[in-house]
């Protein structure tokens, strides 16, 4: 597995860059999700927010053809986890439940 899964337990929770402590996700802006340099995808399980062009490269499907499917169910961690990204990180947080699904949001980092 090319990549490490942190789990963070609070879903308000702020998430800053591992590298340069940017604060990618920011809940007290306005615009409280700020990509640095070192992101490489923001998504949740309803779909893309944010993805580098060099992340989205590895991936077996582009972007523009998974949200085209999206009628055939999204899963949106099994498409990130299939990149052949060298090395990354994943920071996966719970965002709730939406009817019985739980949704979760994933930042993705170079490792």
């Amino acid at each position: 597995m090319p990549f490490q899964l942190i789990t963070l337990e609070n879903s308000q929770e702020n998430v800053t860059c591992p590298h340069c402590r940017h604060p990618v996700i920011d809940w007290n802006e306005e615009q409280y999700l700020q990509p640095c340099e070192h992101t490489l995808f923001i998504a949740m399980d309803l779909g893309f927010e944010y993805i580098s062009d060099a992340f989205e490269q590895t991936m077996q499907r582009s972007v523009d053809e998974i949200h085209q499917h999206d009628d055939q169910g999204l899963n949106i961690f099994n498409e990130l986890s299939q990149s052949t990204y060298a090395d990354y990180i994943i920071f996966k947080t719970s965002l709730g439940a939406v009817g019985a699904q739980e949704i979760y949001r994933y930042i993705g980092f170079n490792a």
